[in-house]
C-alpha cells in the first residue's frame, strides 16, 4: 500500500504537522528532526499528494516560462538560471516555445494561466501588453524578460543594449568604414528597435548616410541572415552589424563557406553569448548581454511577486557590455 504522511510521522517519531512543515518548508524544523523525516520518506518511498497540497494551499509550485526560440542558446542559458533560483525554493518550471509567433504565445499564456501554473515569466513576441492582460486572470503574477512592452503593469528584467551597440558601430566608423550594413532582428521587438536606434544614431552623429538598403530586416531566427548578408556584400558594405547571436552565427557560416575572413575582408560586430568561445570572435568587437544575470533576477523577482502581489511593479535594467578585440578593423585604403 502507498505510504501516507501519517506513516512517515510514525516511522520518524514526529507529528504529522512536523512532516508537513518539512515537506512544504512552512516552518523551521531542526536539522536533526528534518533529517529523520527525510530518511523516513526515503525508507517508505513516500510520495506527497500534490493535488491535496494544491487544494489546501492554492499553489502548484509551478512557473511557466514562455520563450520565443528554444534553439537559441541565449534562452537555454536564461532558463537554466531561472530554474536554479526557483528550484531552490521548491518550484518547478514548464517551458513553452512560441517560435516568435503571436498566436502561439497567447494560446500558451491562456492555457498555463488557467490553473496550471502560479506565475509566468515571458519573453514576449507581442507589441501590446493588453493582449496578454486580456488572456490572464486579474492580478496573475507575470515577469517580463529581455523584451519590454510599453506601459505594461508587470515587473520587467531587461538588457540595456544601446551603449554597447553605439560604441561598436562608432569603432567601425573610426576605423574608416563608411558603408556599414545592419542585419536587424524582428522590427517589432524592443531589443531590435533599441539596437537599430543605436546604429542609426552613431551613423548620423558622424555624418554618414544610412541608405535604405544598408538596413536588412531579419526575423531573429536561424537561417534568416544568409540572403541579407549577401545583399549587403553586393552593395559594397565593408562592415556589418548582426544584431543578434543566432543571425551572427549565420553570418560566420556564410563567411567561412565563401572564404571571407572576419576582421580582414569584412569588419563585423555582433552579439556574443555570455561565456561563449568561438575562434572567429577574436576578430570582431562583440556585445555581451548579462543573460545569466537576467535569468537570476527574473527568478528572484517571480518569487518576490508571489509573496508580495500588491508591491509596485519594478523595471530592472542590466547593462550589456562591449568586448573590444585587438585585431585590426581598419578599412583597407
Amino acid at each position: 500500500m502507498k505510504a501516507s504522511m501519517k506513516d512517515v510521522a510514525n516511522h520518524a517519531g514526529v507529528s504529522v504537522a512536523t512532516v508537513s512543515h518539512v515537506i512544504n518548508q512552512t516552518r523551521f524544523v531542526s536539522e536533526s528532526t528534518r533529517q529523520k523525516v527525510l530518511d523516513s520518506i526515503k525508507a517508505l518511498n513516500y510520495v506527497p499528494d500534490q493535488m491535496g497540497k494544491i487544494f489546501k494551499t492554492g499553489k502548484r509550485n509551478l512557473i511557466g516560462i514562455i520563450i520565443p526560440d528554444i534553439a537559441n542558446p541565449v534562452w537555454a542559458m536564461l532558463i537554466e538560471e531561472v530554474e536554479g533560483i526557483l528550484s531552490s525554493q521548491g518550484f518547478h518550471i514548464i517551458i513553452s516555445n512560441t517560435k516568435e509567433t503571436a498566436f502561439r504565445e497567447l494560446d500558451n499564456i491562456r492555457l498555463l494561466s488557467s490553473g496550471i501554473v502560479d506565475g509566468l515569466i515571458i519573453a514576449s513576441t507581442l507589441t501590446d501588453y493588453r493582449e496578454i492582460e486580456a488572456s490572464v486572470p486579474n492580478g496573475f503574477p507575470i515577469v517580463l524578460v529581455d523584451r519590454s512592452l510599453a506601459s505594461a503593469p508587470w515587473d520587467a528584467i531587461l538588457p540595456a543594449d544601446y551603449k554597447a551597440v553605439y560604441e561598436g558601430v562608432e569603432r567601425m566608423i573610426r576605423a574608416g568604414h563608411t558603408r556599414i550594413g545592419f542585419i536587424s532582428g524582428l522590427e517589432r521587438l524592443s531589443t531590435s528597435a533599441e539596437r537599430l536606434k543605436a546604429y542609426r544614431n552613431a551613423m548620423e552623429y558622424y555624418g554618414l548616410p544610412v541608405e535604405p538598403e544598408f538596413i536588412q530586416p531579419g526575423n531573429s531566427l536561424a537561417n534568416s541572415a544568409l540572403p541579407l548578408l549577401q545583399n549587403l556584400l553586393n552593395i559594397g558594405c565593408s562592415a556589418v552589424v548582426a544584431s543578434n547571436n543566432v543571425m551572427l552565427d549565420d553570418v560566420l557560416f556564410y563567411l567561412k563557406d565563401h572564404n571571407i575572413t572576419p576582421g580582414k575582408d569584412l569588419a563585423l560586430f555582433g552579439q556574443m553569448l555570455d561565456g561563449s568561445a568561438n575562434y572567429n570572435l577574436r576578430y570582431m568587437d562583440m556585445m555581451v548581454q548579462q543573460t545569466k544575470g537576467i535569468g537570476v533576477a527574473a527568478g528572484e523577482k517571480m518569487l518576490f511577486r508571489l509573496e508580495n502581489p500588491q508591491a509596485p511593479a519594478e523595471k530592472i535594467l542590466l547593462q550589456s557590455l562591449l568586448v573590444k578585440q585587438t585585431s585590426t578593423l581598419s578599412r583597407a585604403v
